[in-house]
């Protein structure tokens, strides 16, 4: 039995950060890093050209634009599952975000092998609130 390839985007303002999260994901089989980047108009069009099954998000951004372009996102027509990393967790943000139904927001200190498996749950539309 084929198991199913989780097309995933990394956004991330700090590219050692997404070069450390490439690495850090390269180790599942099953999840194809269809791109990253750090910027969000780069991102909106590799979600329109490339539906990815999970997007994750830096929350922490200096342009203050992710709540929005997760909304933006959102709309879509088949939206991926999005996935928040931050640097540190704030219960406004963890609020804002579960109005918009994204309740995977994790520390970016996560476990490589529980961030595979939310990444995994998410694909699958198993969510729940972890941070």
């Amino acid at each position: 039995m084929k198991e199913h390839t989780v097309r995933l985007l990394l956004v991330d303002e700090n590219a050692a950060v997404r070069r450390a999260l490439v690495l850090r994901l390269s180790r599942a089989r099953d999840l194809q890093i269809i791109g990253a980047t750090g910027h969000l108009e780069a991102a909106l069009a590799s979600i329109q050209e490339q539906q990815p099954d999970v997007v994750i998000l830096e929350s922490k951004r200096r342009d203050g634009a992710a709540l929005q372009f997760c909304r933006t996102v959102l709309e879509l027509e088949s939206p991926p599952q999005i996935v928040i990393l931050t640097s540190f967790t704030s219960e406004d943000e963890r609020l804002s975000l579960r109005h918009l139904n994204i309740d995977q927001y994790l520390l970016k200190d996560i476990d490589t092998e529980e961030l595979i498996r939310v990444v995994r749950d998410a694909a699958q539309h198993q969510v729940g609130l972890s941070a």
